[in-house]
């Protein structure tokens, strides 16, 4: 399996299964190519495929500990200012209240200093 491709996949009524349609699309033209709008769209559905959680954001950042250290410092700053956006809401219900709680409390450590990310080299 090539790291630096997407395999397309679509779903088989026929077998009730996502099967290879045989495209490929490389992952730098589609990270070029998307505006954070794009993005988000992207993340919203991974993450709803298979309802992603705490064990897969440890293992990408597990595949992510072999990139670039300045690549790595981004990834954190990302996250971080992710959960950041994430506590800019003042609505939330039992489904994301906890979430939201723990981001609040993050943005405001952020805030206070108390999360230095460092400065980009």
């Amino acid at each position: 399996m090539n790291n630096n491709t997407i395999q397309i996949k679509e779903w088989n009524a026929k077998t009730s299964s996502r099967e290879l349609t045989g495209e490929e699309i490389s992952i730098y033209k589609v990270a070029k190519s998307m505006s954070a709008e794009n993005f988000a769209k992207l993340f919203e559905d991974f993450l709803n495929l298979g309802g992603k959680q705490f064990q897969e954001g440890r293992l990408i950042g597990l595949h992510l500990r072999h990139t670039h250290r300045t690549l790595q410092r981004l990834a954190v700053c990302f996250s971080l200012g992710l959960i950041v956006g994430l506590s800019e809401q003042d609505y939330s219900d039992p489904r994301n209240a906890q979430a939201i709680e723990t981001a609040k409390k993050l943005a405001q450590m952020f805030r206070d200093g108390e999360l230095p990310m460092g400065s980009y080299l």
